[in-house]
């Protein structure tokens, strides 16, 4: 178990930063007396001693009282201790995991209800500390029911074994971390849930991860844990993030196989840039080989119509949606986006300044999920109702986010790829919306040379971070033709720069007719793989007035809900033209 050290009776040179000491624990049975083992990290108050040895950590006073913030605060002495622990070290012990690992992971073994079982019962109990101080308890019965404490705090099971590390192995459950400290891989982490990727546990978890140089994804060797091994990749950035593939399931079923250590010793990297040998592109390779083109993707709903069969996209590229001030190029693009959140479970960031106040434009993504009108009753269907908002707002929590710029801050293209970062990490971000370009201050110097700088980043990050970014862009102003009617936008047309055309992946424009047969065209203008779609192929759409969707002509009912795609027991056409 850990040594906690008092951070008032320490010796700093330093205020703020980062800082390394000689460690009151061990310093005496240290040969090396120069060795400073102690780090300390001043702006966040905390610090642990690298020697392998020891493990003595270190908290300023301010930071131990944050870390309960406003979660339940929990008296580990308010516990009953079992007397069946030797049964169940005994089971712990066949799992390949010594008493010597029990304690050092702080495990229990105590009484406490179980819900599922409806009854007290003697459980293996998984202790979180922060600090030291008990942020959660995690009690596992003998039939592998569980609970925790209500209230308590969302945080990574063993977070203080990261404090200081380079490196971190993040796994899929508690006797996973166990199992990895039993090997020696003691900087192993577990997120709480299981296969459950949650933001909370993520935020709370983030002074601690964020200057660790290389994450190791040790998750389950199975569907939920390659869903989960993406998820945390994505987080994170898969360039600093390697992988495990267990022969097992999982630690556990390694440890005990004696294969562990060698798989643990076998990490893969991400695919994201630099030089590759063939060995590295063999499992890309044996994939196409075995199972054809990528698939690419796409919304899925019928009320899309052909759409899926002439553009589609992929991760990792830039997408640059224009079209004709008014003609609905950000509606289409929020719809699209909306479509592929729920198709995909993907988690999408809008910076849609143009579209500011920020609530006033949630309403419109409301209605667009809903299916109908915020404001009032509209052709027949009743207005949406504080509970249908409740609806939105749960499903809409851990998929939907908006950025601004406050005051403070000035919308640069570098302020706004940090920002995306961050919300990499804190929310694990699928799809960026940028709407629009012209929103974003260049950095002085030649426009040409700057709109081509920006867009090589634009690029790079989505191509690095194995995301999908919508940039919607403005033309620039069209003429019309004999008949007094605009031409259709092309990506040359964009405003700035050919650059627009040469530099993303995929494009589109929409455009409204206005005629005596009223519709909106979705035009492919670009996609970079023939298998994504078909350049120059047209779409056609009608515009729903009772909730902003573009639905494919004469779709039977525009007016469900994407939540559950509940429909109305009598659909009704809805063919009105957008205004």
């Amino acid at each position: 178990m850990n040594t906690f050290l008092d951070w008032n009776t320490l010796e700093f040179k330093k205020q703020s930063g980062k800082e390394k000491l000689r460690c009151p624990a061990c310093d005496a049975t240290r040969s090396d007396k120069k060795d400073k083992s102690l780090f300390v990290n001043h702006n966040e108050g905390f610090g642990k001693c690298q020697y392998s040895g020891c493990g003595a950590l270190v908290f300023r006073e301010d930071n131990q009282k944050s870390i309960i913030d406003s979660y339940t605060d929990i008296n580990p002495n308010s516990f009953k201790s079992v007397q069946s622990d030797l049964k169940m070290l005994k089971y712990i012990n066949s799992r390949g995991i010594s008493e010597s690992t029990v304690k050092g992971l702080y495990v229990t073994f105590e009484s406490y209800y179980q819900p599922a079982l409806s009854k007290e019962v003697d459980n293996i109990v998984f202790n979180y500390y922060e600090g030291s101080k008990l942020v959660n308890k995690k009690f596992r019965s003998a039939n592998k029911k569980f609970t925790q404490i209500s209230g308590s705090k969302p945080i990574f099971y063993n977070i203080n074994s990261v404090i200081g590390q380079k490196t971190v192995y993040i796994v899929e459950g508690e006797f996973d971390v166990l199992a990895m400290y039993e090997a020696g891989f003691k900087n192993t982490i577990s997120v709480p849930n299981g296969g459950n990727d949650n933001d909370d546990y993520w935020k709370n978890g983030e002074k601690y991860l964020k200057d660790v140089k290389e994450f190791i994804i040790a998750v389950d060797n199975d569907t939920v844990g390659n869903i989960l091994k993406e998820k945390i990749a994505q987080r994170l950035g898969r360039y600093r993030c390697k992988y495990i593939n267990f022969i097992g399931k999982d630690a556990n079923d390694d440890l005990i196989s004696g294969n562990l250590v060698n798989s643990i010793n076998k990490p893969i990297a991400f695919p994201v840039s630099g030089t590759f040998t063939a060995n590295d592109l063999r499992e890309g390779v044996d994939n196409l080989y075995d199972f054809g083109l990528p698939k690419t993707i796409y919304p899925k709903g019928e009320w899309f119509g052909k759409l899926k069969d002439i553009f589609s996209t992929m991760r990792g590229q830039v997408i640059l949606p224009t079209g004709i001030p008014s003609h609905g190029k950000s509606t289409f693009t929020d719809w699209y986006v909306l479509n592929l959140v729920k198709d995909y479970d993907m988690k999408a960031s809008w910076y849609t300044p143009e579209h500011s106040p920020m609530d006033l434009y949630e309403t419109e993504l409301i209605q667009k999920v809903l299916g109908r009108n915020f404001w009032k009753d509209k052709e027949g269907y009743p207005r949406i109702t504080k509970a249908d908002i409740d609806r939105y707002d749960e499903w809409a929590n851990e998929r939907i986010y908006l950025t601004d710029c406050d005051e403070t801050e000035t919308p640069t293209w570098s302020w706004l790829l940090d920002k995306f970062k961050e919300q990499m990490y804190s929310f694990g971000i699928d799809i960026f919306v940028i709407d629009a370009f012209n929103k974003v201050i260049l950095p002085k110097g030649n426009k040409l040379d700057e709109i081509n700088n920006v867009l090589t980043k634009l690029t790079h990050f989505a191509r690095a971070n194995n995301v999908i970014i919508f940039l919607v862009a403005h033309p620039t102003k069209m003429q019309k033709n004999e008949q007094g009617v605009y031409s259709i936008p092309s990506l040359y047309d964009v405003s700035g720069s050919a650059d627009f055309r040469n530099q993303v992946h995929c494009g589109y424009s929409i455009y409204r007719y206005f005629d005596e047969n009223p519709r909106t065209a979705f035009v492919n203008l670009k996609t970079k793989y023939s298998f994504q779609g078909k350049i120059g192929e047209v779409a056609e759409f009608d515009y729903c007035d009772v909730n902003g969707r573009l639905m494919v002509r004469d779709y039977h009912n525009p007016c469900f809900s994407l939540i559950d795609n509940s429909f109305d027991e009598e659909p009704k056409r809805v063919t009105a033209t957008l205004k």
